[in-house]
């Protein structure tokens, strides 16, 4: 069965990528540590890097509005209005649900061989390269759960639909959904393989940080842990991360290369994914942020507006109308994770532990304090100093929103806490999403069902 597993991933195409700047080996079937980890290299190039968070803002309260005159391709404008009003039907832009499972096919073939592996000049750790398989498995079932899968409630996650596992090659499996507690329960599993595995604690360049480390996998597992409401382990995981990255003052007008979502900047944990790709990179110019979001970046005293762009448009005499404003980065940038989000964790976490609750917001302040302007930063402590862990919670998730903005968070926190009714125009018609709606959970893509009717079943 090996022999035909890696004949198919040779059909799929062991292919350059200028991204990881690597050149995976031409083999069929791999027999040094190199070429494992050339194999691997591939995985995390097959994983949607470019669009696994990109489209998922269209869906949540974050864009107030869809500007189609930005995109150069109309055709990729239209496919995402349907996204942008939940109309989900054959229209609307696919989200990258087969590149998941290439990404893990590939994993699993290292996790198959990799220990048997010849050594080679390369100095590679087989031992490195088999945990970094095993939470890139981890990852790309976290995304696919979180996007296919209703969302996690211990209560009911043993029953609700979630996505097909792919943990062995099979040709022949059959990829029907399990259900979302069995999903997490991999998801757990691979990350503890992973830990068992890995040497690296941090990856040794900004060029290599698309790979996992014991950093990485730590800030990975408190996300999942979030995610499965196991407060202390949320909180023991991000904490246990914060002395060891620094956060980014924005009242010190830092360099570029330095800003959270670059992938040099000394927040980076895991710099891997480009959010603000997708749609030939149009897409951030015409995803304009709501009025919501936009009034919890205060003009006068959060930084964060900063790295906003205005967003105009222009009547046959070039006279700009402004439009609202989207998010200023780069289709380059590229960021996963990193240590802010930890900090949020923590206060999340923190905030349903009764013993760590002022810790809690002593974190939350930690991060105020290196986006907000110092002026307002006395009045935040005693805004913040006076809450209850129902109201701090309802504080970091504002807080998320700001410090977030566009890398595919809002749409994922929506699911796993309040699922609000949202209500949104376009074209002149209103559309809502309903409070708790079916359509936080996204079907499986047309494609994926005509490929495979058993995810039906």
């Amino acid at each position: 069965m090996r022999k035909n597993a890696y004949i198919l991933l040779a059909a799929l195409g062991l292919a350059s990528c200028n991204y990881l700047e690597i050149e995976p080996v031409g083999k069929v079937i791999p027999h040094k540590t190199s070429e494992y980890r050339a194999l691997l290299t591939e995985g995390y190039s097959r994983f949607p890097y470019t669009s696994s968070k990109a489209y998922t803002g269209l869906l949540s309260d974050e864009v107030g509005t869809f500007h189609e005159g930005n995109f150069f391709d109309s055709s990729d404008a239209i496919a995402l209005s349907y996204n942008y009003t939940w109309q989900y039907e054959t229209q609307m832009w696919e989200y990258p649900y087969q590149y998941y499972y290439r990404a893990a096919f590939q994993a699993n073939a290292v996790i198959d061989g990799v220990a048997d592996a010849d050594d080679d000049a390369s100095g590679e750790s087989k031992s490195q390269i088999l945990g970094e398989a095993y939470a890139l498995r981890a990852y790309a079932h976290f995304d696919l759960v979180n996007l296919y899968g209703k969302p996690y409630d211990p209560q009911t996650a043993p029953t609700d639909r979630g996505v097909p596992l792919s943990t062995y090659i099979d040709i022949e499996q059959k990829y029907r959904p399990t259900n979302v507690a069995a999903v997490y329960e991999q998801i757990v599993e691979d990350i503890e393989a992973a830990e068992g595995a890995m040497t690296l604690e941090k990856q040794e360049s900004p060029t290599l940080n698309y790979r996992f480390s014991l950093d990485a996998l730590a800030a990975f597992k408190a996300r999942v842990m979030l995610y499965m409401r196991n407060w202390q382990a949320a909180y023991d995981a991000a904490t246990s991360l914060l002395p060891k990255y620094e956060l980014v003052d924005f009242n010190a007008s830092p360099e570029s290369a330095d800003l959270p979502w670059k992938a040099t900047s000394p927040e980076a944990i895991l710099a891997w994914e480009r959010p603000f790709g997708g749609g030939n990179g149009d897409l951030r110019g015409a995803s304009i942020l709501s009025d919501k979001i936009l009034g919890l970046l205060d003009e006068t005293t959060d930084n964060r507006r900063n790295y906003l762009n205005p967003v105009n448009t222009y009547d046959e005499n070039w006279t700009p109308t402004l439009l609202g404003y989207c998010v200023n980065r780069s289709s380059s940038d590229r960021v996963s994770i990193r240590i802010a989000e930890m900090y949020l964790i923590a206060a999340e976490a923190g905030s349903y532990l009764p013993a760590e609750l002022e810790k809690a917001k002593g974190y939350l302040l930690d991060l105020k304090a290196k986006r907000l302007k110092p002026e307002a930063m006395e009045a935040q402590r005693t805004k913040v100093g006076a809450m209850d862990a129902e109201q701090l919670r309802a504080e970091v998730a504002d807080e998320r929103a700001r410090e977030l903005l566009g890398e595919g968070h809002r749409w994922m926190d929506l699911r796993r806490t309040t699922r609000p009714a949202i209500t949104k125009t376009y074209k002149d018609r209103t559309y809502t999403l309903n409070a708790n709606d079916a359509r936080y959970t996204l079907p499986f893509p047309q494609s994926a069902i005509d490929s495979n009717p058993e995810l039906n079943n």
